[in-house]
């Protein structure tokens, strides 16, 4: 009882702590924070932080030369420029009394370099630097003490001398122990100039405060100025598992201080694989072995020990978030249910993904240990920053962070190159209709034309396509779903559809079949363009396709051409109906709504090939986008002095902000993503609400929000805020502010 009351009172202080600490606004400045904890969020409702495992690629390399066998471990990766380094112990096995039993003879022990131009293919080069069995034709890149777990890495020190730009711990027994019959475990410091050619840098050990028989790693933490080493530091009445240490000069450590992992069951980690992260450097990465103590039989052979492959994360090097899902399991292959295999390499890398032309983290696992005839290790790979992520449901979810301020980057900070699969609609400049240039319709989009609900009792609406695609395509629309209303307008067209070409208002139906136009489709390889247009006039309507008159239909004396559901759109229709319901996609220019029903004369010249921009009455109104200025293709240049320019909304994409929000997400094809910004008071900040944020699905490892087309946040730099995010069947794995 004793206990369950203390422990009570440690999760109550730890929650009011919690509470206090939510709301300190976190100064997250320009760092890409990724959600591999609950540090950045204050709420989940629906949503729930998910561990993504990564997939199993090619064998990496097989340890089968003489001086390797299937007990070689201890695999250490690192990219040095162009080039990716691995170094890991090359040894053998015995047997005893039907028992695996690993041969622990230093002398047997050899370290061994492998590299590699991509971090895919990889070769064992002969370096000719030690004798096994009397050549030194071999990969053997140290042969002596410390060959057992000897840890290299690139030291980014600046203060490094270059002959000691390589650095490494080892572990062996104290020699002046061993000379008293005592066997006492510390770690040795090497050093080397090139990665290459190692030597001892003293012969006195620099830790003594640990167990250290298992892969000890270090490196220079660029972030506390320091060298930081994670080593095999066993608790007492439990077993294995890690701590560290720190040092100024990698010669002089502190004392070795146990790891703590809050919230996560005891856990024994034969290994602990950690360090920074090199897209976010404020965070740790660990990726331990874990040891469970469990026996298994197979084929009349017993063995002791199951490990897998964990992951592990934490912002001090102390405390750590500890998954206790397995990062990488043991699977179908028999070899990996071995005692001490699934043992992830110390280091990731970043490769050319072979699915995409962005970069993923390819991370290193072994297999074949102890069984077989030579240990082998497998290369994983994981999209970048993929290891977890807030996952929304189909059937959707949030999640709001904790209050947050977030800073203007350096003047000379270099823009990210995007690319965004996901435009939907964007000016064409290369293969434009006329003039210079035309809008793409890409994906759904609509354009809504101000101040259009009522238009009155002469009209025209016209326009010229290029490259549509088979299929029912909006034109101007304002219907909003079920039966069509008398003030609900659809002018569309189906270029290979019965009725090519339709105009619908309430009752009144003209359409044009397809023998009066035939196919003009993309799909039947009609890449010409072609004009449409409708006149009304009191409620009689005239549709022309390329200047010629193809149909007619209504009578005088219905009046004002009004709609019932607002504004018209131009390119899909207004909510009600899906927002993908019959989407006008391919390009359009000369998009125009005028206040007066042209003659036929005029619509024929209206159509006419390489027509300069029409010469409309001084008395004309309407809106008419022509796009001949790319920098403003949305302004209406029918304006005069009778008619003000009509401001028309679209989703085209604007100018990149100088500070962006960016996000690394995934959806599915029915899947969606957005975000309101909050102010302090968790109040919506005008502008970005929900409903203002432009839907967001696909997939991307950095692509900027908008809102309302916008995506420029600088005004909000420095401000408290808070960030609310809708996902439905969506991954979010990372966010940043910055260009």
């Amino acid at each position: 009882m004793k206990l369950l009351h203390f422990f009570s009172l440690a999760v109550l202080m730890g929650a009011s702590a919690s509470a206090q600490e939510s709301k300190v606004p976190v100064e997250i400045g320009n760092r890409r924070e990724l959600f591999v904890d609950e540090f950045l969020i204050e709420k989940l409702d629906g949503t729930a932080l998910t561990l993504h495992r990564p997939v199993p690629r090619e064998v990496a390399i097989v340890h089968d030369a003489p001086w390797e066998g299937e007990t070689s471990a201890y695999h250490t990766v690192f990219q040095d420029g162009d080039l990716y380094r691995m170094y890991y112990r090359g040894s053998g096995r015995g047997k005893r009394r039907g028992r695996l039993m690993e041969r622990h003879h230093m002398s047997h022990e050899t370290t061994c370099y492998a590299e590699s131009k991509d971090g895919i293919h990889w070769t064992k080069p002969n370096l000719g630097l030690f004798k096994h069995d009397g050549s030194t034709a071999n990969n053997i890149v140290w042969f002596g003490p410390g060959g057992h777990n000897f840890a290299p890495f690139k030291d980014t020190n600046p203060d490094c001398p270059p002959k000691r730009r390589y650095k490494a711990l080892a572990f062996m027994h104290d020699e002046k122990a061993l000379a008293k019959g005592r066997r006492v475990r510390c770690l040795y410091p090497f050093h080397s100039p090139d990665g290459i050619h190692w030597q001892l840098s003293q012969k006195e050990p620099v830790m003594t405060d640990g167990a250290f028989d298992s892969l000890n790693v270090a490196s220079w933490d660029s972030v506390r100025k320091c060298y930081v080493a994670f080593v095999r530091k066993n608790r007492p009445g439990f077993g294995r598992d890690a701590g560290t240490a720190t040092s100024k000069d990698f010669l002089k450590w502190t004392e070795t201080k146990r790891l703590e992992y809050p919230g996560s069951p005891p856990i024994q980690l034969y290994t602990n694989g950690i360090g920074r992260y090199r897209r976010a450097p404020h965070l740790y990465f660990g990726f331990p072995m874990r040891y469970v103590e469990r026996d298994y039989r197979r084929e009349g052979r017993k063995g002791y020990g199951i490990t897998d492959g964990l992951f592990m994360t934490s912002r001090d090097g102390l405390n750590f978030h500890r998954w206790t899902e397995a990062l990488i399991r043991p699977g179908l292959q028999p070899d990996r249910w071995v005692t001490r295999n699934n043992l992830t390499a110390h280091g990731l890398v970043f490769t050319t993904s072979h699915i995409h032309d962005g970069p993923e983290i390819s991370l290193y696992s072994t297999e074949g240990f102890w069984e077989g005839e030579a240990c082998r290790i497998r290369r994983f790979t994981i999209r970048t920053d993929g290891f977890v992520s807030v996952h929304g449901p189909p059937s959707g979810g949030s999640l709001l962070t904790r209050s947050l301020t977030f800073s203007v980057p350096p003047p000379n900070t270099p823009r990210t190159v995007r690319v965004d699969p996901m435009v939907r609609l964007r000016v064409d400049e290369d293969k434009p209709i006329r003039g210079a240039g035309s809008l793409e319709f890409r994906k759904d989009a609509t354009l809504t034309l101000a101040g259009t609900q009522n238009l009155g009792p002469q009209v025209t609406l016209a326009v010229s396509v290029r490259g549509v695609p088979s299929g029912r395509r909006r034109l101007f629309s304002t219907y909003g779903g079920g039966e069509i209303k008398e003030n609900d307008l659809i002018f569309d067209i189906d270029s290979a559809g019965s009725d090519s070409v339709r105009f619908y208002c309430g009752k009144l139906k003209v359409d044009v079949p397809l023998e009066k136009i035939g196919t003009w489709s993309s799909e039947s390889n009609d890449d010409s363009s072609h004009h449409l247009a409708a006149t009304w006039d009191d409620g009689k309507v005239t549709v022309y396709f390329d200047g010629r008159k193809v149909a007619s239909g209504g009578k005088a004396g219905i009046g004002d051409l009004k709609f019932a559901n607002g504004d018209l759109r131009f390119g899909e229709d207004h909510p009600g109906t899906s927002v993908s319901n019959e989407p006008f996609l391919g390009h359009a220019d000369d998009i125009l709504v005028l206040r007066r029903a042209l003659s036929a004369t005029e619509i024929a010249r209206l159509a006419e090939a390489g027509q300069v921009t029409p010469k409309f009455a001084s008395d004309d109104r309407g809106v008419f986008l022509n796009i001949d200025n790319p920098d403003s293709p949305l302004a209406d240049t029918l304006a005069n002095d009778s008619d003000p320019a009509q401001a028309v909304a679209g989703p085209l994409p604007k100018s990149p902000g100088e500070i962006e929000l960016l996000l690394n997400f995934a959806t599915s094809a029915a899947g969606s993503l957005r975000c309101e910004i909050q102010n302090e008071h968790g109040d919506p900040i005008p502008g970005f609400t929900l409903n203002d944020c432009d839907e967001l699905y696909g997939d991307s490892l950095e692509q900027a929000l908008s809102w309302n087309g916008a995506s420029e946040l600088k005004h909000l730099a420095g401000r408290t805020i808070r960030l609310r995010f809708e996902l439905k069947d969506a991954d979010l794995y990372a966010l940043r502010f910055g260009r």
